[in-house]
């Protein structure tokens, strides 16, 4: 019998810690503008190295 198929994808999983890291964010004090700058600034330095 086969495994079953994890119902969380990667893309999934990636958007949930990317949401994670935007809280943290926020809740060390950042406004809600600043973590979704951070987290923008992190993910565009991300693509432009891969």
């Amino acid at each position: 019998m086969a495994d079953p198929e994890d119902p969380i994808t990667q893309l999934a999983a990636a958007a949930a810690q990317l949401h994670e890291l935007y809280l943290a964010y926020v809740n060390a004090g950042f406004s809600e503008l600043q973590a979704f700058e951070l987290v923008r600034a992190i993910m565009t330095a991300g693509l432009s190295q891969g």
